[in-house]
């Protein structure tokens, strides 16, 4: 496979980075723009959950318009990734249950997706137990990449380390959610504020999967050589 063509397999990871990054970001600047969430970083302040600020009007529009298409590419995304670990480590189990846990956040992100402001109680079902879902199956994906690369020499040791801190921060920011749960209301600035920061990091981690594709020359078809 030459130089052009694992740019492209590269892509598939941008492209689902990028995807979610901008529905997530965009709708809230457009629902802020209208009024119907105020102004803040929502980040570090937590004015307004991902939800909110795409439930209605244009900003729903666009988060939905982004957030379906992500779904089909981050369905992709992981069958390639469980294809490149088969193909650099055949013994591992993780690649075995990889492609599966992956298809399962992409199902509950396009159910999340579809039930984001439709009312009654049944849509709210879905959108509760969909993004749920979704964190939970991507970010237990991410952590069972990152394991089965600890002593993988073939992949970059800053790149490794990166996803392992990566896992580290989501991991520590998902059990510090569990009390707050309780302590504070479910819309609250400090549980709003870890929803925005644990998305971006769970999105930071598919470009660094790409760059290991990258520099260990990944072809869906081929096993991956030394070298």
């Amino acid at each position: 496979m030459n130089r052009e063509q694992r740019v492209r397999l590269d892509a598939v990871a941008w492209v689902a980075a990028l995807l979610a990054l901008v529905a997530g970001h965009g709708a809230y600047l457009i629902s802020a723009s209208q009024e119907i969430v105020p102004w803040c970083l929502p980040h570090l302040e937590g004015c307004t959950s991902v939800s909110r600020a795409a439930r209605t009007g244009a900003a729903n529009l666009l988060f939905k318009s982004l957030m379906l298409p992500y779904s089909a590419v981050l369905a992709l995304f992981w069958w390639l990734t469980a294809r490149w670990l088969r193909a650099l480590r055949p013994a591992a189990r993780a690649p075995r249950v990889l492609f599966a846990l992956g298809l399962v956040a992409a199902l509950a992100t396009a159910l999340y997706t579809t039930a984001l402001g439709v009312d009654g109680e049944f849509y709210q079902w879905m959108r509760r137990y969909g993004i749920n879902l979704s964190f939970a199956f991507t970010v237990l994906s991410e952590i069972l990449v990152a394991n089965a690369l600890l002593d993988e020499t073939r992949v970059a040791v800053g790149l490794r380390r990166a996803m392992v801190v990566l896992c580290a921060i989501m991991l520590l920011l998902g059990l510090a959610s569990i009390p707050l749960q309780y302590f504070t209301s479910s819309r609250s600035p400090v549980m709003n504020s870890i929803e925005w920061t644990y998305a971006v990091l769970m999105l930071v981690f598919y470009p660094l999967i790409g760059a290991a594709w990258r520099r260990t020359g990944f072809a869906p078809g081929p096993p991956v050589t030394r070298g």
